[in-house]
């Protein structure tokens, strides 16, 4: 090891030493690096279900939306395959539209099939 030259003669008798290596800021720490990576991903994990959970549309809807930005940015989105998808999306819209209404029309008639039985069948006081 090399010591420098002192004037002090008291601190001759004990050579200074060095530390000898690479300083430690510039040693990768592999393990921590690794953990923060893992960390990155599960959050992005966690905020992509969130935000798919909290979203204002429904899961096919923000699928659709999802698949028809994909499309769009791989460039591979025309005129006609984007009408063709935009109708099949009105005629599910429609058709979903159309069930949710038989199925109220058919509640209200059950309902007033159960009121008219519970008015002939009074009991006898």
């Amino acid at each position: 090891m090399y010591t420098p030259p002192s004037d002090d003669a008291a601190t001759d008798s004990e050579p200074i030493v060095r530390a000898s290596g690479s300083p430690y800021r510039n040693v990768p720490d592999t393990g921590s690096i690794s953990m923060l990576g893992l960390g990155m991903v599960i959050g992005v994990a966690i905020g992509a279900g969130i935000a798919l959970l909290t979203a204002p549309r429904s899961g096919e809807e923000m699928r659709d939306s999802i698949r028809d930005r994909v499309r769009h940015i791989r460039g591979k989105d025309d005129a006609w395959t984007k009408l063709q998808r935009e109708l099949k999306r009105a005629i599910k819209v429609r058709r979903r539209s159309a069930l949710e209404k038989r199925k109220i029309e058919d509640e209200k008639a059950l309902e007033r099939q159960r009121a008219e039985e519970n008015a002939r069948v009074v009991p006898a006081t």
